[in-house]
């Protein structure tokens, strides 16, 4: 008799990536790969029991279509509520918060986080608002900025007034900014420019940075 010996889920590279689990070897190559298969994205909602609302397609001459999105999923208050994001961000954000970001609230400030407060996704414009760069990710609802953390205790973390403050809330503030690096293809803080002070950009865009 041959004995056939098979991939457990988390080192399989064709199975679903399951955003429930805790991350291993082939979490991250499966979230990357959505970027070329978007139908990709919303069987590992389905396979990992997560509930997503679709949005329609919107077409747009002036290259800011919405293709694959979604209203972003959570389990904490995020405010203005349903943000439009692409599938692969939806998935991003829902690693990122289940592995980042509780994790660095319970670890610097011993609660965890109940709410978000964002600046928007969805925004028709280049990069800075400057007519010679290139198109943003906003342009295409692939990104997320982020200004605001509500703690379960009541307190909120801002960044324009807790980064860098040498206090527990800025040294959580920077484990977010290196966990969300672990998920998404563009992280930027108030480290990166003024333009940064009172936010951070999350993309899923075809660069690699974190700032």
């Amino acid at each position: 008799m041959v004995a056939y010996w098979k991939l457990p889920p988390e080192w399989n590279p064709m199975a679903p990536l399951d955003l429930r689990a805790e991350p291993g070897p082939m979490t991250r190559v499966k979230l990357w790969r959505l970027a070329e298969d978007p139908e990709a994205c919303f069987v590992a909602f389905t396979a990992s029991s997560l509930a997503l609302v679709r949005v329609p397609d919107r077409r747009s001459e002036a290259t800011c279509m919405i293709e694959d999105a979604v209203l972003l999923p959570n389990s904490i208050m995020v405010t203005p509520r349903g943000p439009t994001v692409t599938c692969r961000m939806a998935a991003a954000w829902a690693l990122f918060e289940r592995h980042s970001l509780q994790r660095a609230a319970r670890q610097h400030l011993g609660t965890e986080i109940v709410g978000v407060r964002h600046l928007g996704t969805y925004s028709c414009r280049n990069v800075n608002n400057v007519a010679t760069r290139r198109r943003s990710e906003h342009a295409t609802a692939n990104a997320i900025d982020i200004a605001t953390l509500v703690l379960a205790d009541g307190r909120e973390v801002r960044l324009a007034r807790d980064w860098g403050n040498g206090k527990p809330e800025g040294d959580f503030l920077r484990a977010v900014r290196d966990g969300a690096c672990r998920w998404f293809r563009v992280v930027l803080s108030p480290d990166y420019n003024a333009a940064h002070a009172d936010h951070f950009h999350f993309d899923m865009g075809p660069w690699r940075t974190c700032r």
